[in-house]
């Protein structure tokens, strides 16, 4: 008899230990956590330097940028969308904000010229993302045409202000953000990190979050349900601009004699993308999580850097990381037809 209650607690033991594994390994983020340690073991085996801590901060610090962004296009990618503009939002940020307190407000006397020459900035990212919204969502041009499109015009217009030159000098107020290094990583790194545990619990705790995934997942069932699809669309839009459009004047603030320079967020675009969608976000929508994308972005910033202390060629950097987005792409695809 105690035998056989022996046998039988050891068995709805492993059964609750099987379980348990099942469901961590069913979880969007196992599949971007198990990859990011075995690549970073990999890269530490080829130089041990991978660990010290000049280079975790190192990635730490140039994560923050595209990681802020991210938590804007997760949102919008559940939602059923995509913006591709980002980088060139970033531009703009920097562009303008740089030009409107150097050329106007400090000249003319204007006090609290820096404050207002980011809220006049973050001003207009939240009309490029109006834009996008209704070229996308109200005229219905999909939505990698329309922000492609939007990308051209927005890092024409960056160049077209700074003649394709930098914006200096800057008064000192400018790099104040820049110079904050909490524990000697960067404030913008925190931003991004208190903005991702906001944006998990919004999309594991809220209506905000059930009204993404269902615009996403079924935007005619959304409908019915009483959703407003087009207006969940229009703020993840202006959301994912705002936070271009910051993460270019944050990276501003941190440059050398803070110029605005239009080359900022060049290239960045796939940076945010690829971490997305490593991170376990579907292109088709209705999927995905916060903690994916951090991690996602984390493991792509850990490549490049992984790529260079592993005396890899530094040119290897961008098709590894295309190569990256073409598997989760191939993936995200597989995945979206077993469940379809």
């Amino acid at each position: 008899m105690e035998s056989s209650r022996n046998e039988h607690n050891r068995s709805a033991a492993g059964l609750t230990i099987r379980r348990a594994l099942r469901g961590l390994t069913g979880q969007q983020e196992a599949t971007i956590i198990i990859p990011f340690f075995l690549v970073l073991f990999f890269f530490y085996s080829r130089n041990e330097a991978m660990l010290n801590h000049i280079t975790i901060v190192s990635i730490l610090r140039t994560m923050a940028f595209p990681g802020l962004i991210a938590m804007g296009l997760v949102q919008l990618m559940i939602a059923g969308e995509i913006d591709l503009s980002t980088g060139a939002m970033m531009s703009l940020g920097a562009v303008l904000c740089a030009k409107l307190i150097r050329d106007v407000f400090v000249p003319a006397g204007i006090p609290y010229a820096v404050p207002l020459g980011v809220v006049c900035s973050l001003a207009v990212a939240l009309l490029v993302g109006a834009l996008n919204s209704l070229l996308s969502v109200k005229i219905g041009i999909p939505s990698v045409i329309a922000t492609i499109g939007t990308q051209f015009i927005v890092r024409g217009v960056s160049y077209s202000f700074s003649n394709g030159l930098p914006i200096y000098p800057l008064p000192p107020e400018v790099a104040i953000i820049g110079r904050w290094k909490p524990l000697d990583v960067s404030f913008t790194f925190f931003l991004m990190l208190g903005l991702c545990v906001a944006v998990h619990i919004l999309l594991t705790r809220t209506r905000w979050g059930s009204a993404l995934f269902a615009t996403g997942g079924n935007k005619v069932a959304a409908q019915v349900c009483g959703i407003n699809t087009d207006r969940v669309k229009t703020i993840c839009f202006m959301l994912t601009s705002l936070l271009a459009g910051m993460a270019g004047m944050l990276t501003m603030s941190s440059l050398p004699l803070t110029p605005g320079d239009p080359i900022i967020g060049r290239f960045l675009d796939l940076d945010v993308l690829a971490g997305i969608v490593i991170g376990g976000v579907s292109f088709f929508g209705g999927r995905g999580s916060a903690i994916g994308t951090l991690f996602g972005v984390m493991f792509i910033q850990m490549v490049r850097s992984g790529i260079v202390i592993g005396h890899f060629n530094s040119y290897l950097q961008q098709p590894v990381l295309g190569f990256l987005l073409m598997i989760a792409a191939v993936v995200d695809v597989i995945r979206h037809r077993r469940t379809a």
